[in-house]
């Protein structure tokens, strides 16, 4: 069910959640951006996920239900199988002897509700649920691959071994495609960011990187690698007859009515060509800077510069913390008709209507610096680079936010604080620096404790007398929580991840700091005492709100 743009409008405005001017800015922007408008509303922070699930419940005059972070039985789940309940857009979420409690996207279809209950055989409670939180629901049903995962592989690979020996034609049979498709589900229903293959002298491993954790998954014969790699390569529009230099790629991957893209990296080795495929979910809703991690002083700040027309907003922190994600949710909530964005990237993760992207190729020289002059002229309003890594970059970045533009990118820096003597580094100018530069988001991923194993604990000795050394003797009385280990967690204890934050406005006291060249130590103790909330007090919030434990928030900042 979706609502109409009218009704949703009416629920809002009778709310008072969202003011006229913002609801009609964001309508507009769902339009061009072919994107609905409870989308637009959540991603840009007029409301949450909840609070609106919540109103339109409300309307509907049914329960509103929230599965995020919910753990639903398998014998629950089997009252409606996987396919109907995507095709009816339900999920059973409870049952007992009497009732079958169901969310529903429309819980007021009488044929939907008519259909669970002859399938159950129970009394239907109907609930309202989002669309967003209900296709994270529906993955649930993806748990059953875990123990089907390794027979269909194992079936697939003996028939694999049997295939025609020219690459060509064994990368078209039917069980190497099988055998790549399976990994491929498994790897999106594990919630895998990246799939490694990686060749040694007897065997093919395929490992998961899950959460920032890379995890050997199984071990494939030798023989199939070769079959593997070119079915890889000619869905990626590769060279199948190239061993010995490197080769990268994109395609595209259907599981069930969502899209996948997967980046595709081959690398030649001794023992045989090397893959790591980067899995992005295509349809997946933006982020808001909410569900990012970013809350009270730091988001405030964030959303302040956001709306300034010109100047820099940095975000920094080591590779795969987050950076790149971070920049595209700033992007999707500015992105409108009334402004031009253009980007320069490397490379381009996500496709975003509307906004135009440019792939760095140093080969044909194009880099960040030349791309960055071009776009200049190209009449932008924001720009976006994805990383600042030299002089000439750093001086075009200031130049181009001094002129009018807002600049947004990335550098690789230990905090926030040390980002202003980096680009002084650089060669920039103090006073340029100073003028140009509003806001530094640092930022780290740390683990969230899966819900499902949660259990209150008490932390070692070392890491409570770290924390409070550094926050003070209150510290003693919080309660910790951590993920004890289960199947849906793969003991591991965790089950997701989130960003803890560090955000440094750039006001007077720190421009002229900037101006003087004063350490990196010396606008840390300034940005505190202008009640910056250090990235371990974000992450001590987080431990205290039951979202991660004190040792994932020691491990990252610690780094």
């Amino acid at each position: 069910m979706e609502l109409t743009n009218k009704t949703l409008k009416e629920i809002l405005l009778k709310s008072g959640f969202v003011s006229e001017a913002d609801l009609e800015k964001a309508a507009t922007s769902a339009k061009e951006h072919k994107k609905s408008l409870a989308d637009v509303l959540i991603f840009r922070g007029l409301i949450t996920e909840q609070a609106l699930g919540q109103l339109i419940a409300e309307h509907l005059g049914v329960a509103f239900i929230s599965l995020r972070g919910r753990i639903i039985p398998t014998k629950v789940l089997e009252f409606i199988p996987e396919k109907l309940a995507r095709s009816y857009r339900i999920l059973p979420f409870e049952a007992d002897d009497k009732k079958l409690h169901l969310a529903m996207e429309d819980p007021k279809n009488f044929e939907t509700l008519e259909f669970a209950k002859r399938k159950a055989s129970l009394q239907v409670v109907p609930y309202y649920i989002t669309a967003n939180d209900l296709n994270r629901g529906l993955g649930q049903y993806k748990r059953g691959i875990k123990t089907e995962f390794k027979s269909i592989v194992l079936k697939n690979i003996a028939k694999a071994k049997g295939v025609a020996k020219q690459l060509s034609t064994a990368a078209e049979e039917i069980p190497v495609v099988k055998l790549l498709d399976t990994i491929i589900e498994f790897a999106a229903a594990e919630g895998a960011s990246d799939i490694h293959l990686e060749s040694f002298t007897d065997h093919l491993i395929v490992r998961f990187r899950i959460d920032g954790i890379l995890r050997d998954i199984i071990n494939l014969p030798r023989e199939v690698q070769p079959a593997v790699v070119a079915r890889i390569k000619i869905l990626s529009s590769l060279k199948i007859d190239e061993h010995r230099i490197p080769q990268d790629g994109r395609f595209k991957f259907a599981v069930d009515t969502d899209f996948i893209a997967l980046r595709v990296s081959i690398l030649p080795g001794f023992y045989g060509e090397n893959v790591v495929m980067r899995l992005l979910a295509e349809s997946a809703r933006p982020f808001s800077l909410e569900e990012l991690g970013l809350t009270d002083i730091n988001l405030k700040v964030v959303q302040n510069n956001i709306k300034k027309s010109y100047g820099m907003i940095l975000v920094t922190g080591p590779t795969g913390s987050g950076k790149t994600t971070t920049l595209y949710s700033i992007l999707n909530m500015l992105n409108s008709i009334s402004v031009k964005i253009c980007t320069i990237e490397d490379p381009i993760e996500y496709g975003i209507r509307r906004i135009s992207q440019i792939q760095i190729n140093p080969k044909a020289g194009l880099t960040f610096a030349s791309g960055l002059r071009s776009l200049l002229r190209h009449d932008p309003d924001i720009m976006m680079v994805g990383e600042i890594r030299d002089q000439e970059t750093a001086k075009i970045a200031i130049h181009a936010s001094l002129t009018g533009h807002l600049v947004l990118s990335t550098l690789h820096t230990n905090d926030a604080a040390g980002t202003i003597p980096r680009f002084l580094d650089m060669g920039a100018e103090g006073y340029l620096v100073a003028s140009t530069i509003n806001a530094v988001i640092a930022q780290r991923l740390v683990r969230k404790i899966c819900k499902n194993c949660i259990k209150e604990y008490q932390p070692d000795k070392t890491s409570l007398d770290f924390f409070i050394k550094e926050m003070g003797p209150k510290i003693a009385k919080q309660k910790f929580y951590k993920g004890m280990g289960c199947d849906e967690c793969n003991s591991s204890g965790y089950r997701g991840r989130i960003g803890i934050f560090e955000v440094l406005e750039v006001n007077e006291t720190i421009r002229q700091l900037t101006i003087k060249k004063a350490s990196a130590d010396v606008i840390q103790q300034a940005a505190e005492k202008n009640n910056m909330a250090t990235m371990l007090t974000d992450g001590f919030n987080k431990i205290a709100a039951g979202l991660t434990t004190i040792d994932e928030v020691l491990r990252v900042v610690r780094e």
